[in-house]
């Protein structure tokens, strides 16, 4: 008798437990068809919506804005991959920065700049912060041949403990009362740097605001709401793969229970130390006898429809962004060749319009270096220039040498956004102009992206070089600068 209500409580025991078990899932399978399967992810708590005035964050909301870039830079693929996109289209291979001056002094300043501030890693940081972060600090510190420089960082730029009397400071930068747009000291760690010693580089915002925005700004909920997405996939991956191995035993309940208890399935070995049959992993086996059935519900979750919400999700992203999806994702496999061409084209003007923003900004640190260099005496104030003016008394063109401030303006050669063939695109340049008279030389050197007035100069050099000298030339070039000469003295 007391065999038998032992066998009983057993029994009792190992159904409470499968019941608990069913309960679970069951409770999974509810959620889901109740369309509670979202749930809050454990991040969520550190993303805040941004409130107050939308043109002018205040320290509090600039601060996450900041924070919330890194980390989508940091630990979003798509947010890594947009980054680096610019990195590689404006400042990636290809990439340099070249005096127009034909002084070598010019020339051997600049690249000692370049080379002591390791430009070739800096150039592509500088785009780098400027997309996440909204805008770049650089610092300049006299050297002996030049400057060294140094990134400052936006988090630490506010306001001091300390605003002097009749200071206008707004974000850690003070401007001229009667023009925002006059710098004249940033406030980095409560101290004042000159605005001479800082070059701000900000994007995304009216001229008339002191701080630039990230260009994740109008992305980072999407870009969220994409990785939850992924994970929620993963989750239902899961659930839809559950099994339930149900055991059917022929008997009484007691003898049921007696076999789920001589065969647990979560022991690897029996008592005296032999290798145990386990289920196979990620099954559950439920023991029952032919008395007792189990029904596990397959939840209608129509997955199929879901996976347009994580498209639409990446166009919104795309459109934020102003590049083609398949940049975004890295897969061109939603287009042919014409249709990826077409899509292409906003991307392209959206490479474009950023090499042109950030040309600037190297020109500026061009003309930084170049007039340290002038006042240090490495570079001579004024150069001797060739250049060719017609003669008024006989009409033709000579070259005439000049002298004239020294240059200080750069030409940049920035990456190629297309790769396209060049030889047919040539071709073509050349019927239209020498056979149908339709394109001019200075129309299709805008379009294999080359300036016509600086190409032609260089010709002119390179043929100049090349050209081979006669005996009599030789006398008479050198009679003329001996009469020049004595003119002069």
């Amino acid at each position: 008798m007391f065999e038998r209500l032992k066998a009983y409580a057993i029994n009792g025991q190992i159904r409470l437990r499968e019941a608990e078990m069913l309960k679970d899932q069951l409770e999974v399978i509810s959620g889901i068809t109740e369309s509670n399967f979202v749930k809050p992810e454990r991040d969520e708590s550190q993303w805040e919506l941004l409130g107050g005035d939308y043109k002018h964050l205040d320290t509090q909301n600039r601060d996450t804005l900041l924070k919330q870039a890194n980390e989508i830079f940091y630990k979003s693929p798509h947010g890594r991959n947009i980054c680096r996109l610019f990195e590689k289209y404006v400042a990636g291979r290809g990439f340099s920065v070249d005096p127009i001056s034909e002084t070598p002094a010019t020339k051997e300043v600049w690249e000692d700049f370049w080379i002591v501030n390791n430009m070739e890693l800096r150039k592509k940081e500088i785009v780098r912060r400027c997309i996440r972060d909204g805008e770049a600090f650089i610092r300049y510190f006299e050297d002996e041949k030049t400057y060294k420089i140094r990134f400052l960082n936006p988090m630490k730029l506010k306001n001091p403990d300390m605003i002097p009397p009749g200071a206008k400071i707004t974000d850690g930068i003070e401007t001229d009362p009667e023009d925002i747009e006059t710098v004249k000291n940033y406030y980095y760690k409560n101290e004042a740097i000159p605005a001479e010693e800082v070059q701000h580089i900000k994007i995304m915002t009216d001229s008339d605001e002191v701080r630039g925005r990230s260009y994740f700004e109008p992305l980072l909920e999407y870009l969220v709401l994409y990785k939850d997405w992924i994970k929620d996939r993963m989750k239902l991956n899961k659930i839809r793969n559950t099994v339930a191995l149900i055991k059917k035993v022929t008997g009484t309940p007691t003898e049921a229970a007696n076999i789920a208890a001589k065969y647990p399935t979560t022991q690897k070995e029996n008592l005296d130390g032999t290798s145990l049959a386990r289920a196979p992993k990620n099954i559950s086996v439920f023991t029952t006898n032919k008395n007792v059935d189990y029904e596990l519900k397959s939840p209608n979750l129509q997955a199929s429809d879901v996976q347009h919400d994580g498209r639409a999700l990446l166009l919104t992203i795309a459109a934020g962004s102003g590049l083609p999806e398949f940049m975004i994702t890295s897969d061109a496999s939603n287009g042919n060749f014409a249709s990826t061409m077409i899509a292409e084209g906003p991307g392209v003007m959206e490479f474009e319009d950023w090499q042109d923003f950030f040309g600037e900004a190297f020109k500026e640190m061009f003309r930084r270096v170049i007039r340290k260099g002038i006042a240090d005496g490495l570079v001579p104030e004024k150069e001797k220039i060739t250049e060719r003016q017609m003669n008024p008394i006989t009409g033709i063109e000579e070259e005439v040498e000049i002298i004239k401030p020294t240059c200080l303006e750069c030409s940049i050669t920035f990456p190629d956004i297309v790769s396209r063939n060049i030889k047919d695109e040539t071709d073509a340049y050349e019927i239209q102009m020498n056979k149908m008279g339709i394109l001019s030389p200075q129309t299709a050197s805008a379009r294999l992206d080359l300036d016509f007035d600086n190409e032609q100069r260089l010709i002119a050099t390179y043929e100049g070089d090349d050209e081979t000298e006669t005996e009599d030339e030789r006398i008479k070039r050198e009679e003329l600068e001996d009469e020049q000469a004595e003119q002069e003295e």
